[in-house]
């Protein structure tokens, strides 16, 4: 019986990781900046580095924006 058991719950866990092997990939996140090129999130360490500085310029970008837009009202 506990044989039975485990023969189960192993098809269960089978199971599961085949569905979850054959599902498509999440899409990925993205951004674009000013000059229409997409940010992506990073996938591995290397890309951290550019992927701050994209998100740095983009911030920049946006105060930027924002600090002409309350110019322009005061």
């Amino acid at each position: 019986m506990r044989l039975i058991g485990l023969l189960l719950a192993l098809l269960a866990v089978g199971w599961l990781v085949m569905t979850q092997l054959q599902s498509t990939p999440t899409p990925s996140l993205s951004a674009e900046d000013d000059a229409g090129t997409a940010v992506q999130a990073p996938r591995n360490a290397e890309e951290l580095k550019a992927f701050e500085d994209q998100v740095n310029r983009l911030s920049d970008q946006q105060n930027a924006k924002t600090r002409e837009a309350l110019e322009q009202i005061q």
